[in-house]
């Protein structure tokens, strides 16, 4: 198989296409995920909208319509939450990745030309992600992935797992709120740093691949 410097040097026209080509396909991608984030987080943000607005209404009715709708309500919001909280984290990690390549086709145009580094996006120096992560602009450290749309969500969730915990005590308590407060709270709580966690450890497994399969 010929290497990419003999392909360079053979023909330059066919590797320049291949790699800009390339390079375009995930910028195509970035925007794809990007776009999905957004989209599935509108639509789960508009569907925890509706359903306080709707949970309003059931509570000026009675309290037993209060409980029993917000029951019913609750726990499909958390499981919809769940749901687009994984699948933008997985669309976050896509993007990440695609921004790690893209790196390294730009490590390439400035190998192959160093009379054009002055004129192209400074790459990264590896394709060690926080790096890259840097040299695109974004801030390091853990409060980043509190203000990126999948941190948010988690917010989101917890929240909501937190409410339909405080529901179930209350209804089981009478409507005691020194129970279902606490219990809420505390459900929020632990919720939260459980969300954040799984991200970075999904993050950091998927990195580990990448770096993988791009050392192969």
């Amino acid at each position: 198989m010929t290497a990419l410097p003999d392909l360079l040097r053979d023909d330059p026209q066919v590797a320049v296409t291949i790699l800009t080509t390339e390079h375009y396909n995930l910028q195509t991608t970035r925007s794809a995920t990007i776009s999905e984030s957004g989209g599935r987080a509108s639509v789960f943000l508009g569907s925890v909208s509706a359903g306080l607005v709707a949970l309003a209404f059931a509570g000026q009715a009675s309290r037993t319509a209060l409980y029993t709708f917000g029951l019913v309500l609750f726990p499909v919001l958390c499981f919809l939450g769940v749901t687009t909280f994984e699948r933008a984290l997985q669309a976050s990690i896509d993007d990440t990745n695609c921004l790690v390549r893209i790196n390294r086709i730009r490590r390439f145009y400035v190998e192959a030309a160093p009379q054009l580094a002055p004129y192209l996006a400074r790459p990264a120096a590896s394709d060690d992600k926080s790096e890259v992560l840097r040299v695109e602009g974004y801030r390091p450290g853990r409060w980043q992935q509190m203000v990126s749309i999948v941190g948010a969500l988690g917010v989101i969730d917890s929240v909501l797992f937190g409410v339909t915990a405080g529901l179930v005590a209350g209804a089981l308590s009478d409507s005691n709120l020194w129970v279902a407060t606490p219990v809420g709270l505390a459900v929020f709580a632990v919720s939260l740093p459980l969300h954040q966690h799984y991200q970075q450890v999904r993050r950091a497994q998927a990195h580990a691949l990448e770096l993988e399969e791009l050392g192969d």
